[in-house]
């Protein structure tokens, strides 16, 4: 029984030059200007006393604790609960580092620490505004189908993996375009999902900017109306067909990826119809023998539907090495960092330091308390019968494609850097054939388990448990 009503407003989200972005070896250097603006866009659905909130972040991802107390205050805030605020990353590599990244100078730590702040706060208003000006709405969905992606495991010419491009492999070409429009079928706001890594914009920009995904939404808002949302699905093994960028200004490059994406999500989404069907076929006017199908409104009373759901899920790791070995290993990063600074070695090398630094803390950690399990958080939402199904990992396009399989509904939609990021999730067949080992210094970064600071690898049946799950959550929607 009862309607569904939507509300969708923009933030700006940019943040103060001289922050630093989350990388490492790359993009690790503190924001010299703003490119592109960095947004944050919150739709907000509710059908009689169900409500649930989509936000979509132009960041690279956000600590899942940051995340998880950010969306208990948000659905307090719009009168709903925490399972049923989804807050999604872009993952793009030219936004600004969270405070608990890596440890930094005090000055740079306050700098993060205030924009974490500022954040949270930026985040509530755009979801509230959203909540306060709902209209009734019609929703529909389909999938388009784009290249704009390249897988990026590839093997050098010792057997060893490396962070490449692999054109001649499969992918997910598969574009997830949500439509949500008013009554009378103008366009509140387009959803659209696609798994591929935003780093068109490349390390030697040193610019904030929404990279593809801006200038997608850019073509859908200027073509369509409304506002648009992009979501970041399984892209943890693909990048951009065109690479990492290169060179300083990337700007070309970015926005004709973008152009190619928002140009398929437009053609979608305008095949999409909310307030007509066609209809049976008639003859035109008093002519007997000319017959067409004249369009029909819909009458869609009493088939809406909300449902949300959420899990945590425990990721065992590997074993861990004994704890001399661990406070070895630590004790030579610490030394290392020591020296980098006093010796004043490159950036990247005292970033590097500064990450294997705190990982190895976190490693000595983990073995005193006995090895605890990752958490990680999955969530399923059912609008109608579209399905958006979320981890809170950086996620391979083979885990969307068999969620989407194994979904009952037919338009399923995965996501991955959603409600927090904290690794990746290879499946058992990309870990190495000999096993993962503490002391490798992995080139592919979904094996570089200490870019997140995890103490080891998870064990290599996780990706199938978080499968089961999620499909197991999507089913109970049902």
């Amino acid at each position: 029984m009862g309607n569904i009503f939507a509300g969708v407003k923009r933030i700006n989200i940019n943040p103060p030059i001289g922050i630093k972005r989350p990388g490492i070896r790359l993009f690790a250097d503190p924001i010299q200007s703003i490119e592109s603006d960095l947004t944050a866009t919150a739709l907000v659905l509710k059908h009689n006393d169900n409500k649930i909130a989509i936000i979509a972040c132009d960041l690279a991802f956000i600590p899942i604790k940051v995340d998880k107390n950010w969306r208990e205050i948000i659905g307090k805030e719009i009168g709903t609960k925490r399972s049923h605020i989804m807050i999604n990353c872009s993952h793009t590599h030219s936004g600004p580092a969270f405070p608990s990244w890596i440890e930094e100078d005090p000055e740079q730590m306050r700098v993060q620490e205030k924009y974490q702040e500022n954040l949270m706060n930026k985040l509530l208003n755009v979801v509230k505004l959203a909540n306060e000006n709902l209209v009734e709405c019609r929703i529909g969905a389909d999938f388009g189908h784009v290249v704009i992606g390249m897988y990026r495991r590839e093997t050098g010419e010792d057997g060893r993996d490396i962070l490449g491009e692999v054109p001649e492999a499969p992918i997910d070409p598969s574009v997830g375009v949500v439509r949500v429009d008013d009554t009378f079928g103008n366009n509140l706001v387009t959803l659209f999902s696609y798994g591929c890594h935003p780093v068109t914009m490349g390390p030697r920009s040193m610019l904030a900017s929404s990279d593809y995904p801006g200038a997608a939404r850019d073509i859908v808002e200027n073509t369509l109306g409304g506002l648009s949302m992009f979501l970041q699905a399984c892209g943890g093994n693909i990048n951009p067909i065109y690479g990492i960028g290169y060179e300083v200004d990337c700007r070309d490059t970015k926005n004709r990826t973008g152009h190619i994406l928002g140009s398929e999500v437009v053609k979608v989404a305008s095949n999409i119809r909310t307030n007509m069907k066609l209809g049976k076929r008639k003859p035109l006017g008093n002519i007997p023998n000319i017959k067409f199908r004249a369009w029909d409104p819909v009458d869609d009373t009493n088939k809406h539907e909300i449902k949300a759901l959420e899990k945590t899920l425990g990721l065992d790791f590997i074993d861990l090495p004994p704890l001399a070995e661990a406070e070895e290993i630590h004790n030579e990063w610490k030394n290392k960092l020591t020296e980098s600074i006093k010796n004043d070695a490159k950036d990247w090398e005292i970033s590097v330091a500064k990450r294997f630094t705190k990982w190895s803390s976190n490693l000595l950690q983990a073995i005193r308390n006995n090895n605890p399990p990752l958490e990680v958080i999955i969530q399923a939402f059912k609008i109608n019968e579209i399905v958006f199904a979320s981890i809170s990992m950086e996620s391979f396009f083979e885990t969307g494609i068999k969620i989407k399989n194994r979904s009952p509904f037919k338009h399923t939609q995965v996501l991955g850097y959603t409600n927090g990021t904290v690794g990746y999730l290879p499946r058992a067949e990309d870990f190495p054939k000999d096993g993962w080992k503490i002391t490798e210094r992995y080139a592919v970064p979904d094996l570089f388990f200490q870019s997140y600071s995890l103490p080891t690898a998870i064990k290599p049946e996780s990706e199938e448990k978080v499968v089961d799950e999620l499909s197991n959550l999507i089913l109970q929607l049902k």
